[in-house]
């Protein structure tokens, strides 16, 4: 089986559990006193060491991603953005817009999640690889780096990047502006494609995801398109960067590369795990039920409870596609693709009808929507009106395809163009969002507060503030 990060360990009845000493446990004891002080921050459970190969990191850079997009931080945008609302619990908190800096999620997501997870990883790999020559697992890890690093800016702002893997050389670093890491996106994405072409005898190593080199290259160019639509309120130029980049991305379903969780609860897909260890606690928004109404996709997506709510997880229902434990993770979904492209094209005023349709048919068909189906559904799209009802239509249409596989994104396109018209929580209201509205960020963890305060006060005061309704650069409040 392949490695994974991802254990659940179980606990121990110590009332069965003897202390034994012998020979073993005096090595053991030795070896704890002789051990370095820098041992005590690593974790064990956790490939790491200068002799760990490069197969052995991957896996784990890649299932961290992976559940990076699809747990804790994809819940948190989900509600904020209606997918789903609390009915108990913590849930319930995040419903209301209480998300403090303090919250279970919030250092999980910030540390495990990214800086200790998938990016400490991934540049790990990116510097055994360039002492090794691997160069095709280099861009491999060029990739994850981008995926990661552009979901914590989607959230945070500014962030700690050209300094936050120096280890103990640099044990504060400074959080770079927002628009410096919409340009390492760029770079770190170009120089994948350029990693990606050179010869390697070895090819790429240890990925758990199939895909050719072709296929790597394509997933490049698609988020490298990803990351220009994304700055369409700051940049004039970024719709027709992003229509050139797409045009060399996947050409369909086929091409797109997904990593696919375990069919078990130790590695199964986090939207599942989260159903059977919290049920009842995250059900479907009531808009959302009622926007898929007339969609063929519904089915796929919800299940009523008769006479209450619609719920996201029934372990008895195998057609709730993104709520299996094996359900896939796309590293970027052809789906996506296609949105971008036509909005890309409306924005450069060129006719997107058909761009618009492939995107809706590919995720119907990747979903398993008959085709009779989707003939039904695309005779019910007409893309006319102002530039402005045309994104209005395409974002909508996106918001209800990109359900369970990128809820980040679907924040971000509303962050930009206020679609679909979310209603803010009528008791969103309180002191980290005093203004009641849709959050716009998350807050910067309280383990930055007091581990890192200078950088974390610099990166404050150059973004006029830390509540969840002050803005950020790449998505400013209209």
């Amino acid at each position: 089986m392949p490695l994974r990060p991802n254990l659940i360990f179980k606990n121990i009845d110590m009332k069965f559990c003897k202390i034994k000493l012998t020979t073993t446990s005096i090595i053991c004891l030795f070896l704890l006193y002789s051990c370095d002080y820098d041992d005590i921050n690593q974790d064990p459970t956790r490939p790491g060491g200068a002799n760990v190969e490069i197969t052995a990191l991957v896996p784990a850079m890649q299932t961290q991603t992976h559940r990076n997009q699809s747990a804790s931080l994809a819940r948190h945008a989900g509600i904020i953005m209606q997918h789903w609302e609390g009915s108990d619990a913590q849930q319930l908190q995040y419903t209301d817009y209480n998300i403090g800096e303090d919250g279970p999620g919030s250092n999980t997501i910030w540390e495990s999640g990214f800086y200790t997870g998938a990016m400490r990883d991934a540049d790990d790999i990116i510097k055994r690889a360039t002492e090794n020559g691997a160069l095709n697992t280099r861009g491999v890890a060029k990739i994850y780096m981008a995926i990661n690093l552009g979901m914590a800016t989607n959230v945070w702002g500014d962030i700690p990047y050209s300094e936050a893997f120096l280890g103990k050389e640099n044990l504060s670093p400074k959080y770079d502006g927002q628009e410096e890491i919409y340009g390492a996106l760029q770079n770190l994405l170009s120089g994948a494609i350029e990693d990606l072409n050179a010869e390697d005898p070895a090819g790429i190593r240890g990925s758990l995801v199939a895909g050719s080199n072709e296929d790597w290259i394509k997933a490049a160019h698609g988020l490298k398109a990803r990351f220009y639509i994304q700055q369409t309120s700051v940049r004039s130029d970024v719709a027709q960067l992003a229509l050139e980049e797409s045009r060399m991305a996947m050409e369909n379903n086929s091409g797109q590369l997904d990593f696919l969780f375990e069919n078990t609860q130790n590695g199964g897909h986090p939207l599942a795990l989260f159903g059977i260890g919290r049920p009842n606690t995250l059900i479907i928004s009531d808009s959302f039920s009622e926007l898929m109404e007339n969609d063929p996709r519904k089915d796929l997506y919800m299940e009523e409870n008769p006479g209450s709510d619609f719920i996201f997880y029934n372990s008895n229902n195998p057609n709730l596609f993104w709520a299996q434990l094996d359900s896939p993770s796309p590293v970027m979904s052809y789906t996506e693709l296609k949105f971008i492209e036509a909005e890309s094209k409306v924005r450069l005023n060129e006719d997107a009808a058909e761009e618009l349709n492939r995107a809706i048919r590919a995720n119907m068909e990747y979903l398993g929507v008959s085709g009779t189906q989707i003939s039904a559904y695309l005779s019910t799209i007409n893309l006319a009106g102002s530039m402005d009802e045309k994104i209005r239509l395409i974002i909508i249409e996106k918001y209800k395809a990109l359900y369970g596989q990128n809820a980040v994104g679907v924040w971000n396109d509303y962050r930009r163009t206020g679609y679909p018209e979310i209603v803010a929580n009528p008791a969103g209201a309180n002191g980290n969002n005093p203004s009641g509205i849709v959050p716009r960020r998350l807050l910067y963890p309280i383990s930055e507060r007091l581990g890192n305060p200078e950088s974390y006060e610099q990166a404050i005061n150059a973004q006029g503030g830390h509540l969840l309704d002050d803005d950020l650069w790449v998505f400013p409040i209209n």
